[in-house]
């Protein structure tokens, strides 16, 4: 697979360590952009485009209330 990313924009990442700054994150990025989380297994899920996206990405990797910090990239 190829990585994402190849186009000339910078990529922006910030660490989430509580869920108000998680969403607040979400919420600011430009509209219809879509981002990556990044956890510290060093799995990462692409592609999300929405708020209920991250919630099901949170829920899967088994941290739902943020107990472990996110980076949140696009």
């Amino acid at each position: 697979m190829s990585s994402d990313n190849t186009s000339n924009s910078k990529m922006t990442a910030t660490t989430c360590h509580t869920l108000k700054a998680f969403y607040d994150c979400v919420r600011s990025r430009p509209f219809n952009q879509p981002f990556a989380l990044r956890y510290n297994d060093g799995s990462i899920d692409h592609g999300l485009n929405s708020e209920e996206a991250a919630k099901e990405s949170l829920r899967a990797h088994h941290n739902p209330y943020l107990e472990q910090p996110v980076v949140v990239e696009w």
